[in-house]
């Protein structure tokens, strides 16, 4: 369901989870300030920084003292971007908030779309990339299979070849920020909150400068958290697979023992068809208890109800439009 916005101009934060992005927060700010310009409405940025190696945080505290509207939160500890991101909603208090990337690669024009968009009526309006320029082909591969295996198992549709980039209305961020969640997945979330969504197509672009933060380890991560907390299928699988060997072991050995009792047995072959077999069995048992272990980890990091970031500092400049705390 679509609602009427108000005439008078909306405030818009621009969330922006980072780490080390030195050479590409100025640019950024700068951009952002002549979309911002042309949409004549009030605005701030709010960066989450994970503590960083280079002068990402000196880099934003001068843009503070140079006048521009940004709120820093820092952490305590590296907590990665899912979380980053979560602490840049929970510090976000514009009518509107966009999720973007400090690298450059999703252009900030493209918030003057959205924004008509949210002026439409939806509350959700979710960037899709039609093409993206400057990535490993590899990459790529493994992102379109992900999304595959997504629109199949997931129980929330995620809009294919999309990322974090996006458009929330305020009441859709207060929902997603009751997602309490230790792994969570922006775009699942974004799903799992429902609200009325529409769909922007771009291209996407090289990083501005640097190179990706993602390891392999952290993209696969974000795979398991994309899929884990929104389906039962891994789960299912487990019963089908173990169900199956089940049959193909009882079966094989009635064969083998009709045949045997007919033909007479050979003095070899069955040890080769045993090692075969629990060679199967102990590989499918492993996977099982590698699926099942990930439910049980993700359930016991749960229930320890641990705070899912510690700010050790918010800085904010004179010009946000609302101060979350007085000097």
């Amino acid at each position: 369901m679509k609602h009427t916005r108000p005439v008078d101009p909306p405030v818009i934060s621009v969330v922006i989870p980072l780490y080390n992005e030195e050479k590409n927060v100025k640019p950024l700010v700068e951009r952002l300030q002549q979309v911002f310009t042309r949409l004549e409405c009030p605005w701030e940025v709010v960066f989450a920084l994970d503590p960083s190696t280079d002068r990402t945080y000196s880099t934003i505290v001068d843009l503070v003292d140079a006048g521009h509207p940004i709120r820093l939160v820092t952490f305590s500890r590296r907590i990665g971007k899912p979380l980053s991101l979560i602490a840049a909603l929970d510090h976000s208090r514009g009518d509107v908030s966009v999720v973007i990337d400090a690298d450059l690669q999703d252009p900030p024009e493209l918030i003057e779309a959205m924004v008509a968009k949210w002026r439409d009526g939806f509350d959700v309006v979710i960037a899709r990339r039609s093409s993206r320029k400057g990535e490993n082909c590899l990459y790529l591969r493994a992102a379109q299979i992900f999304y595959w295996l997504l629109a199949r198992v997931s129980e929330v549709k995620v809009p294919k070849d999309t990322g974090d980039f996006r458009l929330l209305d305020a009441r859709v961020v207060r929902e997603i920020c009751r997602f309490r969640e230790r792994h969570g997945f922006l775009r699942g979330i974004t799903s799992a909150a429902g609200f009325s969504t529409t769909v922007i197509t771009y291209d996407r672009d090289a990083r501005f400068s640097g190179r990706t933060q993602i390891s392999f380890i952290g993209a696969l991560n974000i795979a398991l958290d994309g899929i884990v907390p929104f389906s039962r299928v891994p789960i299912r699988m487990i019963f089908v697979l173990g169900l199956a060997l089940t049959l193909l072991g009882t079966g094989g050995g009635l064969i083998w023992s009709i045949w045997g009792a007919l033909q007479g047995f050979s003095d070899k072959w069955p040890i080769v068809v045993l090692v075969l077999f629990f060679s199967v069995m102990w590989g499918i048992t492993l996977a099982a208890m590698g699926i099942l272990g990930e439910y049980l980890v993700r359930s016991y990091e749960e229930t320890r109800n641990r705070p899912l970031y510690i700010v050790d500092e918010i800085i904010e400049a004179d010009s946000v439009p609302w101060k979350l705390c007085e000097d």
